[in-house]
């Protein structure tokens, strides 16, 4: 989900043109649901687009993008956006985000369980995921865009004392994605962001933040061949604008290799 301002739309409750906070959610199935909230009255306008017409480009085998980094780094506004961007650019995208299963996000969410718990509920939720969409997605040539992946588990859970090996493990049926995009942010820019949430979770401490910032750190020191890290600490159109460079030259280099 994205969240930004610019335009003006008239709200009739106000009576007069205001600035909303815009929200935009990719779907699954190739829609873009754009939502418009008056600061004062809430939602006050909803539209749906379908963002590619024709017939949508494809990869053979598909690409399989991550966006990870810690809560507050943009992740789920970025997501949107690359997708926006993707599908104008004629490509077949879906977005998913972690943790999938309803269900299994309200028990994550709710209870502060053990840290083995949470490792196999996560997994669980991701298999179900991935077999699901993600894999039949890549079989058409589709490019999938994942708000977090196992590395949120090895970033994550890891942090709370689980072993990494055992993390692995437990995701040894997990398709890992082909690229990953760290979105680094310091956690006291990622906290002023957050503050502006209605209520935080238990995964968003401070004190947590920092060692799950230095796991993902070290993770992509451990995986340079897979990881871009990229400064999210700058505007949305910045960190937009740095993804989007860096996409626009990976697939340059996929059609290369194929010609």
């Amino acid at each position: 989900m994205n969240q930004s301002v610019g335009e003006k739309i008239f709200c009739p409750h106000c009576g007069d043109y205001i600035t909303p906070k815009i929200e935009r959610t990719a779907t699954p199935t190739g829609e873009l649901i754009i939502e418009y909230y008056c600061p004062r009255h809430g939602l006050i306008k909803t539209e749906k687009k379908k963002n590619y017409s024709g017939n949508p480009a494809k990869i053979p085998g598909g690409l399989y993008i991550a966006l990870e980094g810690i809560d507050g780094s943009g992740k789920t506004t970025q997501a949107s956006l690359l997708y926006e961007y993707l599908t104008n650019k004629g490509y077949s995208v879906i977005v998913v985000r972690e943790p999938w299963v309803q269900a299994i996000k309200e028990v994550l969410y709710k209870y502060n369980l053990d840290v083995e718990a949470e490792v196999y509920l996560f997994a669980a939720d991701r298999i179900i995921l991935q077999r699901e969409i993600v894999l039949p997605a890549l079989s058409e040539g589709k490019i999938v865009i994942s708000d977090r992946t196992l590395y949120a588990s090895l970033a994550y859970q890891s942090s709370r004392g689980a072993d990494q090996d055992f993390i692995r493990r437990v995701n040894k049926f997990v398709k890992p994605p082909d690229i990953v995009f760290l979105l680094d942010i310091p956690v006291e820019k990622a906290m002023e962001r957050l503050r502006n949430r209605s209520s935080l979770t238990r995964f968003e401490d401070p004190t947590y933040m920092y060692r799950v910032r230095e796991k993902y750190l070290k993770l992509a020191e451990e995986e340079k061949d897979k990881f871009i890290v990229v400064d999210a600490s700058g505007t949305i159109e910045e960190v937009r604008t740095q993804l989007v460079n860096k996409v626009e030259e990976i697939l340059q280099n996929l059609k290369a290799n194929k010609t």
